[in-house]
């Protein structure tokens, strides 16, 4: 084997050995590569579907608050109407005829009296004082009676508000539910 052939070998087993590290160095590259592209698209599916749970709690999110307002709206119109059936039933009372009041006054007198032992004054508004005998004219400015005990310590107020604003809480869902059931 002559120079020129030891140096041709040389060169074949050195261009194999750089093959050979080409090709390991190609199959590393390719397989970095491939956990490269795996992870990248496993870090995509992963801000996908983190982004997919947020847009999803956000519709959620809307939609509970676009109820939740719809309902307040819907209450707020209920007792609008609720209001309404309450100043209807005060505008009847105030325009009954002068006797249906003086029958109103002289109940509510007696359901006060009732409370009251030892004796009591009677104080209704001057603009009713003619309805109901043995009353004081005051200025109340309400319709209605208030009765207080003689000796001061016992005040009944059976005036038309006050006697509204007590039933009310009883009487709205009663209303409620005979409106909008």
């Amino acid at each position: 084997m002559g120079l020129k052939e030891i140096e041709a070998k040389i060169r074949e087993d050195g261009q194999k050995q750089v093959d050979d590290i080409n090709e390991k160095a190609d199959r590393r590259i390719k397989l970095i590569d491939e956990r490269i592209d795996d992870y990248a698209k496993k870090q995509a599916e992963k801000v996908r579907k983190d982004k997919m749970s947020e847009i999803e709690l956000l519709a959620r999110q809307i939609i509970a608050d676009a109820n939740i307002k719809a309902k307040q709206r819907a209450d707020k119109e209920r007792n609008l109407v609720i209001d309404r059936v309450f100043d209807a039933a005060k505008s009847k009372i105030l325009n009954a005829s002068d006797k249906e009041k003086k029958e109103m006054l002289e109940s509510l007198a007696a359901e006060g009296t009732k409370e009251i032992k030892g004796g009591a004054e009677i104080l209704v508004d001057k603009k009713y004082a003619k309805l109901l005998k043995d009353a004081v004219p005051s200025d109340i400015g309400d319709f209605g009676v208030i009765i207080k005990s003689n000796d001061g310590k016992l005040k009944i107020d059976n005036t038309l508000n006050n006697r509204l604003k007590q039933m009310e809480p009883n009487l709205r869902p009663k209303i409620a539910s005979v409106l909008f059931s």
